[in-house]
């Protein structure tokens, strides 16, 4: 925290000698102390405003707390924590049937998904696909680091600016633009917004294309990496590279980051997550807490 001091040093009024009729004697002057100034709080917010579902009915409170274990038991972890990936997404899955649509069903899940935020730096939207399946349109929930999309875009600025996306946007715009975005830039979009590496980034682009240029339309051959979570070591952070890859310097340098976060996780998890315990509200509100009642991604520490 910085402290701003300010010293006051009041102007001394001294009469000329002539008029006292003596020698002039200069008055002391009057030191005030400084003003005792409170610490800055723009960082963060009080602990009730990060994941705020303490405003939900009970049934709707439990579902917001059952999504956001299922968050940091998958990748977003690293989404909430350190910022490695700027969104993640597949801790929820709805549908909605265009015949029949529930939109007081679908209000229900935005209300409970809107609490899976803190201040402005976390923040999680549910939306649709554009893509219509047998009558169905499926939805997703997906969480965002806001620090860690601004990076990106400000990264990836080449690629962003055709879409008219700054480092400000917002991410429910970012998202949107890539959902509607031509195949290759969808691809390829939602690559960097999930926080895969370069590489993958470009395979995941390219061997789309390659097999949407294909007459038999064959997979192109590939090899997946994945980082580990708590819920599993295998499939849940995970990206194609091509077949026959090996770690690169980009690889090792995530799995390195990813790991000491998963090890403070299950850590943390082990001690706010069963029976009798404080539960996962607390558990992120203590992990995100600095000491004096303010929440951030910015305090974690792993």
């Amino acid at each position: 925290m910085t402290y701003f001091l300010r010293r006051l040093n009041a102007p001394v009024l001294v009469l000329p000698a002539l008029l006292l009729g003596a020698m002039p004697v200069l008055a002391k002057p009057t030191v005030t102390a400084p003003a005792k100034v409170a610490p800055q709080t723009t960082v963060g917010v009080a602990r009730a405003e990060c994941f705020p579902v303490e405003g939900l009915s009970p049934s709707m409170r439990a579902d917001a707390e059952k999504l956001l274990l299922r968050v940091l038991d998958s990748e977003g972890l690293y989404t909430l924590v350190g910022g490695i990936k700027p969104m993640s997404s597949g801790w929820l899955s709805l549908n909605t049937k265009l015949d029949k649509p529930d939109p007081l069903k679908l209000d229900r899940w935005r209300q409970i998904v809107a609490t899976l935020r803190c201040g402005d730096e976390i923040g999680a939207h549910l939306t649709a696909f554009a893509t219509v399946y047998e009558g169905n349109r499926p939805l997703q929930g997906s969480i965002f680091n806001r620090s860690a999309l601004r990076t990106m875009l400000e990264k990836r600025a080449s690629f962003w600016n055709g879409f008219a996306i700054s480092p400000s946007s917002e991410p429910l715009e970012v998202l949107m633009a890539t959902e509607y975005a031509p195949k290759s830039e969808r691809f390829r979009g939602y690559g960097y917004l999930f926080g895969y590496p370069s590489r993958a980034v470009d395979f995941f682009v390219t061997s789309s294309e390659a097999q949407e240029a294909d007459p038999a339309k064959k997979i192109v051959p590939r090899d997946f990496f994945s980082i580990p979570t708590f819920e599993r070591e295998t499939n849940s952070f995970v990206y194609a590279v091509p077949k026959g890859s090996t770690l690169d310097a980009d690889d090792s340098l995530l799995r390195q980051k990813c790991a000491p976060i998963l090890a403070e996780y299950k850590r943390r998890r082990a001690l706010y997550i069963g029976d009798g315990k404080k539960g996962v509200v607390a558990l992120i509100r203590d992990w995100f807490d600095n000491g004096q009642g303010r929440c951030s991604p910015l305090f974690a520490r792993f």
